[in-house]
Protein backbone atom coordinates (compact mmCIF):
# COMPACT_ATOMS: atom_id res chain seq x y z
CA UNK A 1 0.00 0.00 0.00
CA UNK A 2 2.85 2.31 0.64
CA UNK A 3 4.31 2.10 -2.88
CA UNK A 4 1.29 3.55 -4.80
CA UNK A 5 1.15 6.51 -2.43
CA UNK A 6 4.67 7.51 -3.38
CA UNK A 7 3.83 7.24 -7.05
CA UNK A 8 0.96 9.65 -6.62
CA UNK A 9 3.12 12.06 -4.65
CA UNK A 10 5.96 12.26 -7.23
CA UNK A 11 4.07 14.30 -9.92
CA UNK A 12 2.82 16.67 -7.27
CA UNK A 13 6.38 17.35 -6.02
CA UNK A 14 7.66 17.78 -9.58
CA UNK A 15 4.94 20.34 -10.28
CA UNK A 16 5.82 22.22 -7.11
CA UNK A 17 9.47 22.43 -8.20
CA UNK A 18 8.47 23.85 -11.59
CA UNK A 19 6.24 26.44 -9.97
CA UNK A 20 8.95 27.42 -7.49
CA UNK A 21 11.40 28.34 -10.30
CA UNK A 22 9.29 29.45 -13.28
CA UNK A 23 12.18 31.07 -15.21
CA UNK A 24 14.51 28.08 -14.88
CA UNK A 25 12.58 25.79 -17.22
CA UNK A 26 11.64 28.51 -19.74
CA UNK A 27 15.09 29.89 -20.53
CA UNK A 28 17.74 27.93 -22.37
CA UNK A 29 20.81 27.31 -20.18
CA UNK A 30 23.83 29.36 -21.21
CA UNK A 31 26.09 26.29 -20.99
CA UNK A 32 24.52 24.93 -24.18
CA UNK A 33 25.01 28.11 -26.21
CA UNK A 34 28.20 27.82 -28.27
CA UNK A 35 30.33 30.94 -28.54
CA UNK A 36 30.55 32.49 -31.99
CA UNK A 37 33.75 31.57 -33.80
CA UNK A 38 35.73 34.55 -35.07
CA UNK A 39 38.16 34.75 -37.99
CA UNK A 40 40.92 36.17 -35.76
CA UNK A 41 40.49 33.32 -33.31
CA UNK A 42 40.89 30.69 -36.04
CA UNK A 43 43.72 32.40 -37.95
CA UNK A 44 45.56 32.84 -34.65
CA UNK A 45 45.37 29.09 -34.03
CA UNK A 46 46.78 27.97 -37.41
CA UNK A 47 50.35 28.24 -38.66
CA UNK A 48 50.58 29.59 -42.18
CA UNK A 49 51.49 26.90 -44.74
CA UNK A 50 52.93 29.61 -47.05
CA UNK A 51 54.85 31.76 -44.50
CA UNK A 52 57.07 29.44 -42.44
CA UNK A 53 57.16 30.24 -38.74
CA UNK A 54 54.22 32.66 -38.81
CA UNK A 55 50.61 32.32 -37.81
CA UNK A 56 48.09 32.61 -40.63
CA UNK A 57 46.91 35.81 -38.95
CA UNK A 58 50.37 37.40 -39.41
CA UNK A 59 51.25 36.09 -42.89
CA UNK A 60 51.78 39.04 -45.27
CA UNK A 61 51.70 37.08 -48.55
CA UNK A 62 48.86 37.03 -51.08
CA UNK A 63 48.40 33.30 -50.51
CA UNK A 64 47.98 34.02 -46.81
CA UNK A 65 45.27 36.55 -47.62
CA UNK A 66 43.49 33.91 -49.72
CA UNK A 67 43.65 31.42 -46.86
CA UNK A 68 42.29 34.02 -44.43
CA UNK A 69 39.42 34.62 -46.87
CA UNK A 70 38.78 30.87 -46.93
CA UNK A 71 38.65 30.88 -43.13
CA UNK A 72 36.27 33.85 -43.21
CA UNK A 73 33.94 31.97 -45.58
CA UNK A 74 33.99 28.89 -43.35
CA UNK A 75 33.19 31.00 -40.28
CA UNK A 76 30.28 32.67 -42.10
CA UNK A 77 29.06 29.20 -43.13
CA UNK A 78 28.85 28.35 -39.42
CA UNK A 79 31.79 25.99 -39.00
CA UNK A 80 33.45 25.81 -35.60
CA UNK A 81 37.10 26.51 -34.88
CA UNK A 82 37.80 22.78 -34.44
CA UNK A 83 36.22 21.95 -37.81
CA UNK A 84 38.25 24.61 -39.63
CA UNK A 85 41.50 23.57 -37.94
CA UNK A 86 40.76 19.93 -38.79
CA UNK A 87 40.19 20.96 -42.45
CA UNK A 88 43.59 22.70 -42.58
CA UNK A 89 45.30 19.70 -40.94
CA UNK A 90 43.68 17.38 -43.50
CA UNK A 91 44.81 19.56 -46.42
CA UNK A 92 48.26 20.78 -45.25
CA UNK A 93 49.26 18.25 -42.58
CA UNK A 94 50.04 18.66 -38.90
CA UNK A 95 52.64 21.34 -39.66
CA UNK A 96 49.83 23.92 -39.52
CA UNK A 97 49.34 23.25 -35.81
CA UNK A 98 51.26 25.67 -33.57
CA UNK A 99 51.95 22.83 -31.10
CA UNK A 100 52.58 19.20 -31.99
CA UNK A 101 49.82 16.87 -30.80
CA UNK A 102 50.76 14.91 -27.67
CA UNK A 103 50.33 11.48 -29.23
CA UNK A 104 52.46 8.81 -30.88
CA UNK A 105 55.97 9.72 -31.98
CA UNK A 106 55.21 13.44 -31.58
CA UNK A 107 54.93 12.84 -27.85
CA UNK A 108 58.74 12.94 -27.81
CA UNK A 109 58.55 16.66 -28.60
CA UNK A 110 56.89 17.08 -25.20
CA UNK A 111 58.92 14.50 -23.25
CA UNK A 112 62.47 15.25 -24.44
CA UNK A 113 62.65 18.74 -22.88
CA UNK A 114 61.35 17.30 -19.63
CA UNK A 115 63.93 14.51 -19.73
CA UNK A 116 66.65 17.10 -20.47
CA UNK A 117 65.61 19.17 -17.44
CA UNK A 118 65.65 16.14 -15.17
CA UNK A 119 69.07 15.07 -16.49
CA UNK A 120 70.37 18.62 -16.02
CA UNK A 121 69.18 18.69 -12.41
CA UNK A 122 70.88 15.32 -11.87
CA UNK A 123 74.18 16.65 -13.24
CA UNK A 124 73.94 19.74 -11.02
CA UNK A 125 73.31 17.59 -7.94
CA UNK A 126 76.29 15.34 -8.72
CA UNK A 127 78.56 18.35 -9.31
CA UNK A 128 77.48 20.08 -6.09
CA UNK A 129 78.17 16.92 -4.11
CA UNK A 130 81.61 16.60 -5.70
CA UNK A 131 82.42 20.25 -4.96
CA UNK A 132 81.34 19.96 -1.34
CA UNK A 133 83.37 16.76 -0.90
CA UNK A 134 86.42 18.50 -2.41
CA UNK A 135 85.89 21.45 -0.05
CA UNK A 136 85.76 19.12 2.96
CA UNK A 137 88.98 17.45 1.83
CA UNK A 138 90.71 20.85 1.52
CA UNK A 139 89.61 21.82 5.01
CA UNK A 140 91.06 18.59 6.43
CA UNK A 141 94.46 18.89 4.65
CA UNK A 142 95.75 22.04 6.41
CA UNK A 143 95.24 20.33 9.76
CA UNK A 144 97.35 17.40 8.53
CA UNK A 145 100.10 19.76 7.27
CA UNK A 146 100.26 21.58 10.60
CA UNK A 147 100.70 18.25 12.34
CA UNK A 148 103.50 17.25 9.94
CA UNK A 149 105.47 20.42 10.71
CA UNK A 150 106.75 23.35 8.70
CA UNK A 151 109.36 21.62 6.54
CA UNK A 152 108.95 18.86 4.01
CA UNK A 153 105.80 20.22 2.40
CA UNK A 154 104.51 18.77 -0.80
CA UNK A 155 104.30 22.11 -2.60
CA UNK A 156 107.73 23.16 -3.99
CA UNK A 157 106.64 26.79 -4.44
CA UNK A 158 105.60 27.00 -0.82
CA UNK A 159 108.93 25.52 0.26
CA UNK A 160 110.82 28.02 -1.89
CA UNK A 161 108.79 30.91 -0.43
CA UNK A 162 109.63 29.81 3.09
CA UNK A 163 113.37 29.51 2.27
CA UNK A 164 113.45 32.95 0.67
CA UNK A 165 111.59 34.54 3.57
CA UNK A 166 113.98 32.85 5.96
CA UNK A 167 117.01 34.14 3.97
CA UNK A 168 115.49 37.61 3.73
CA UNK A 169 115.18 37.83 7.49
CA UNK A 170 118.96 37.11 7.99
Amino acid sequence: MRFPGRLLLAPFLGGMLLLAAPGAWAAEPKAFVEPKTTVDEVTGAIMSPVCPGKLLHDCPSAEGAQLRELVRRKVVAGETKEQIVRYFVDVYGISVLPQPPAEGFLLTAWLLPLAGLIAGFGVVIVMVRAWTARGRARRERPAEKEEAGAGGGEDPLEDRLRRELKDFGN
